[in-house]
C-alpha cells in the first residue's frame, strides 16, 4: 500500500507539468449567443478607434466555452476514470445543487486578464450564475481530489474567452496554458476602447443542459470540440 501510494504521488506529480490534453467544459454556442458575438466582432473590426485588432484575435464563434478544469489525460484508461468521475458529478453534486430546476445563465459584459487594459493577454465576457458557480467549484474540487486536475483558485472563474493574443498562432489556446509547462511569449493587446464602448455588451442568456469532457486540438461535426465524456444536467 505504501508502494501505491508513493507511485500515485509520482503520477499526480508528473501529471501536473504535462500540458492538458482534455478539459471539462460547458459551450456558449446557441443561435442567440452566436449571433450576438459575431455583432460584437464586427462592430469591433469596423471601428475606427479601435487599433490592433485584426480577426484572427477573435475566438471560434462555433466554440465559444467555460472551462471548468483542464486535465492531463495520458491514456484510454485514464480517459475512462475521467469520463465516470464525470458522470459521478451528476447525482453527487448537479442534481443536489439544482433539485431539478433548469439552469440558465446569462453571458453580459467585459472583462479582461491582467491589471492594465492597454496591455492585455485575454478579453473574456462574464458568466452571471451563483448556481453555475457553486456547480463549477465543486466539480473543479472533486477531480483535484481525485489527481486529475490541478487546483489553481479556489473559485472557477465563470467566463467565456472572447479574444485572446495566442489565438494570432494557435486558434486552440486557452489563456492560462503557461501553467502548463509552456513558455510563451505574448503580443498584448489594447482593450481600453473595446471596453469603454463594449462595456456592458449583452451576449445574451441559456439554459445549460451539458457539461462535456473535451478533446483538446479536436472539433466535432457542429465544430465544437469532440466529447470524450457528457453529462445532462437534467
Amino acid at each position: 500500500m505504501s508502494a501505491k501510494n508513493r507511485i500515485d504521488l509520482i503520477v499526480s506529480s508528473g501529471r501536473s507539468k504535462l500540458q492538458f490534453t482534455h478539459f471539462l467544459s460547458i459551450a456558449f454556442t446557441t443561435s442567440e449567443i452566436r449571433d450576438n458575438f459575431l455583432k460584437f466582432k464586427q462592430q469591433v473590426l469596423s471601428d475606427s478607434e479601435i487599433f490592433g485588432i485584426d480577426s484572427s484575435l477573435f475566438q471560434a464563434p462555433q466554440k465559444l466555452h467555460l472551462t471548468i478544469a483542464t486535465l492531463a489525460l495520458l491514456d484510454n484508461e485514464d480517459r475512462s476514470i475521467a469520463a465516470e468521475l464525470l458522470q459521478d458529478c451528476k447525482e453527487m453534486i448537479i442534481q443536489p445543487i439544482l433539485r431539478g430546476d433548469p439552469l440558465i445563465v446569462k453571458l453580459c459584459g467585459l472583462n479582461y486578464m491582467n491589471d492594465d487594459p492597454s496591455s492585455i493577454d485575454v478579453l473574456y465576457g462574464m458568466i452571471v450564475s451563483d448556481r453555475l458557480q457553486e456547480i463549477s467549484n465543486a466539480i473543479a474540487q472533486y477531480f483535484a481530489s481525485r489527481g486529475y486536475s490541478q487546483l489553481k483558485n479556489e473559485h472557477v472563474k465563470l467566463h467565456v474567452t472572447l479574444l485572446n493574443s495566442l489565438f494570432r498562432d494557435n486558434d486552440d489556446a486557452i489563456e492560462n496554458e503557461e501553467s502548463f509547462g509552456r513558455d510563451i511569449k505574448r503580443m498584448t493587446l489594447d482593450a481600453t476602447t473595446i471596453l469603454k464602448k463594449h462595456k456592458d455588451f449583452y451576449f445574451g442568456e441559456m439554459q445549460v443542459n451539458e457539461i462535456q469532457l473535451s478533446q483538446r486540438y479536436s472539433k466535432s461535426s457542429n465544430g465544437f470540440y469532440e466529447a470524450t465524456g457528457t453529462i445532462k444536467l437534467n
